[in-house]
């Protein structure tokens, strides 16, 4: 049996869940920390902290840029989003459940989907061994196109191309 199965998105935390582990981590839940909190929680789809900048300041002109960054870096080191890099290389955010995973990014429509299978378990513990680093962790998104996406005609590829795609 694997020990890192691919597993469905599980349902996100709730604001609550969430107040509680940042409170467990000594975060006081401010009215800026609870505006960026509830616009990330808002969100089933990766986002860029600018969005939420964008989002939060339309609603409350109290909340400035960074405090928005650090929410979303403090709400990332609690483990409640995971910061990855997109197809383009620019950096999102994903609300998800704590624990090791890793990403399947669509380049089409950015959707994402999670999995805990780790395939790079062995070659931390090689690299480990022959170099002595002490590695403390690694990431992994995995590009590519989603089904929905696929299923979609691409403008400009011809037809017979597009077949050989799929």
């Amino acid at each position: 049996m694997d020990a890192h199965p691919v597993l469905p998105n599980p349902s996100p935390p709730t604001a609550t869940d969430v107040m509680a582990v940042l409170a467990e981590h000594g975060y006081r839940m401010t009215a800026p920390r609870r505006a960026v909190l509830a616009a990330v929680l808002g969100r089933s789809r990766p986002f860029t902290a600018e969005q939420i900048v964008t989002e939060v300041q339309t609603a409350n002109l109290e909340t400035g840029r960074s405090t928005v960054y650090r929410t979303l870096e403090i709400l990332a080191s609690v483990d409640v989003l995971t910061r990855f890099l997109q197809a383009d290389g620019h950096p999102a955010y994903i609300v998800g459940v704590p624990g090791h995973r890793h990403h399947l990014v669509c380049s089409d429509c950015g959707a994402v989907v999670a999995f805990t299978r780790c395939p790079v378990d062995d070659l931390v513990r090689d690299l480990t061994r022959d170099t002595d680093f002490a590695i403390h962790g690694h990431l992994l998104e995995v590009f590519g196109v989603c089904p929905d996406c696929r299923d979609e005609p691409v403008s400009g590829m011809p037809e017979e191309r597009l077949v050989q795609a799929r």
